[in-house]
């Protein structure tokens, strides 16, 4: 099959990507791992003696471990040079996320600020705004917020009721209205606040918590996080001076959308990094917990379920690092050896928006699942407030509203690929045409005999192709998917209410053809590197490759079943069939990948491939 080439959003469904085309947490190079390093090493001896205190809402613990944070550079890591900042790479800035599980509650006081509070102040803040605003926020002297969520528009971010109306000498606009669900706010010094000019122009406004006429209210109490603060503001006629509009009146979309984009991006690492902690613990445990004369993770039932956690985790990781490195490259061929400017930012950002919203809901439904797994094999043990798995299990569960619930993700990345799809942009029909039927794709064993075969320029290629038949079937069933269901729906009534199903089954296949493919790549890609845990990878990959078709097959199922009735519906059936792979019988897969783990005590951590 031919390759891909320069991959746009959501092109990976209508061409074969190549190994060497990826990026992985294995290609993270010095200045990456460094940065992770640092950080987990602050994790460890800054933050880890203080968790309980944090998880209490200790406000002095929370703000000194900010500071320290700040000394670090944590909050320089976005802001460009000639700011006063490091301008780290997003690959550097979305590894250091994969850390914040670690940090309990204060990685929600510390990424909240360093991510969506300061970002919009990077990319459209004036000089002087910078000045006033950025450089303190950068050395921890003030803390930010991001105001855009109201009671009655959650998902619905344009809808906002917050209206802001310009003085009659001009000078400077009155904000009245409510926001809800606001990171950091009974901390915060400023807020990033969204509100309509006269009612109509969607615009941001830089907020000072001491402005008249603003209230914070109470924390709420949350189910997870406990240590965070969050909590409602109410805004009666806050005079905000005219040179406090952040970016240009009416245009405040781009604020909001482009900061949220890449919020996606770091929510995927740090649930990923949540979901490797996860199994870690479990692993652990099993190791050292006995029962019948025998530790836990000898039992075939707990190998089943540390082997499948195995998988997800990894699989996460994959996603997740696939999506950085697709803005990483784009970042970089469009700034041609220079920095990016922000309509290039904005437009990168743009266009890989669909698989910053797939690696968000893949990697946060891996963190909650995995969680509630780390729970199950601790037992009545990860019941307790005593061990790791109960506030994992709490603190995973807000991953799947953060930044766009998941339902929107899934609604959003779909309705932007088949839009994109209808103007031309991703040629479906001829992708499908392409494809060679063949046999059907087999998940059996082949780790014996191949190997990671021989060192060098296309051995990666070679071990992919081990596993490409697998994705090819997943991708002619999506692509016929979305035959039926525009053939049966109207274009221009395919996004209503009454359709959503329809998409989110679609999108459901899309996201598990992008999560099979990556962690496919990432393994062809261990292989052809000679990666010591090669034949534990190969079981791994298998059970991934197996869940992905078991996640697909029922989607299958329902959207033909909608549309579809008697002989026709049994013949679109049987023929998706033949594209699926046969289940493999993972039994001995998920031993082995079992053993290793207990013998690790988590999943590898690969060797680094610095990124070219």
């Amino acid at each position: 099959m031919p390759a891909l080439g320069r991959p746009t959003g959501a092109s990976f469904l209508v061409g074969e990507t190549r190994p060497d085309d990826v990026v992985t947490p294995e290609d993270l190079g010095d200045e990456e791992r460094m940065l992770i390093q640092t950080f987990q090493d602050f994790a460890e001896r800054e933050v880890a003696p203080y968790l309980e205190a944090l998880e209490r809402g200790d406000r002095e613990v929370g703000r000194r471990l900010f500071q320290k944070a700040a000394e670090l550079g944590i909050f320089m890591a976005e802001v460009p040079e000639e700011f006063g900042g490091l301008d780290l790479s997003v690959l550097a800035v979305t590894g250091m996320c994969s850390i914040r599980s670690r940090l309990g509650s204060l990685g929600s006081l510390v990424f909240a600020h360093q991510g969506i509070g300061m970002l919009p102040l990077v990319n459209f803040g004036t000089p002087e705004q910078r000045e006033r605003y950025l450089v303190p926020a950068m050395n921890g002297e003030i803390l930010s917020a991001f105001a855009l969520t109201e009671p009655s528009t959650g998902s619905d971010a344009m809808s906002i009721q917050t209206k802001a109306v310009l003085s009659p000498e001009g000078t400077h606009y009155a904000l009245s209205g409510a926001k809800q669900w606001i990171t950091n706010a009974g901390v915060a010094d400023i807020f990033i606040v969204f509100a309509k000019v006269d009612g109509e122009h969607f615009t941001a406004f830089i907020v000072e918590r001491d402005m008249p006429g603003l209230t914070v209210g109470a924390n709420e109490r949350l189910l997870g996080q406990h240590g965070t603060s969050v909590a409602a503001l109410a805004l009666e006629n806050v005079r905000v001076p005219v040179e406090n509009v952040l970016g240009e009146i009416g245009k405040g979309d781009k604020v909001a959308f482009c900061t949220l984009n890449v919020g996606r991006l770091k929510l995927a690492t740090y649930a990923a990094g949540g979901a490797r902690e996860a199994v870690e613990a479990a692993a652990r445990y099993a190791a050292e917990r006995t029962q019948f004369g025998r530790p836990i993770g000898e039992f075939g039932l707990i190998q089943r379920k540390l082997a499948d956690m195995a998988a997800r985790a990894y699989t996460a990781e994959a996603v997740a690092y696939r999506a950085s490195g697709l803005v990483y490259y784009a970042l970089g061929a469009s700034a041609a050896g220079g920095r990016p400017s922000l309509d290039e930012k904005l437009a990168t950002m743009s266009e890989f928006s669909i698989e910053c919203a797939m690696a968000k809901v893949y990697a946060s439904e891996a963190y909650n699942h995995l969680s509630d797994e780390a729970v199950q094999v601790f037992g009545g043990y990860g019941f307790s407030e005593e061990y790791a798995p109960a506030h994992m299990y709490r603190d995973s569960r807000i991953t799947r509203i953060y930044e766009g619930t998941n339902e929107i993700c899934r609604l959003y990345a779909q309705r932007a690929t088949l839009r994109k799809a209808w103007g031309g942009g991703l040629d479906f029909d001829g992708w499908r045409a392409a494809m060679p039927l063949g046999a059907r794709p087999s998940l059996a064993r082949v780790d014996q005999g191949l190997g990671a075969g021989p060192a060098g320029a296309g051995s990666a290629d070679a071990a992919f192709e081990t596993y490409a038949p697998v994705i090819r079937g997943f991708k002619r069933a999506y692509l016929s998917l979305v035959g039926t269901v525009s053939d049966a729906v109207d274009h221009a009534r395919m996004f209503d209410a009454d359709n959503q199903q329809l998409v989110a089954s679609l999108a459901e296949v899309a996201i598990e053809i992008f999560a099979a493919e990556s962690v496919a790549l990432r393994v062809a890609k261990a292989r052809a590197r000679g990666a010591d845990e090669s034949v534990m990878l190969e079981a791994l990959v298998r059970i991934a490759l197996a869940r992905s078709a078991e996640r697909i097959r029922p989607e299958v199922n329902e959207i033909l079943g909608a549309l579809l009735a008697g002989d026709a519906l049994e013949a679109r059936l049987g023929e998706v069939a033949s594209w699926m792979p046969l289940p493999p019988g993972s039994i001995d897969d998920r031993a082995r990948v079992a053993r290793a783990l207990l013998e690790l005590g988590g999943l590898p951590a690969g060797e680094a491939q610095p990124v070219r």
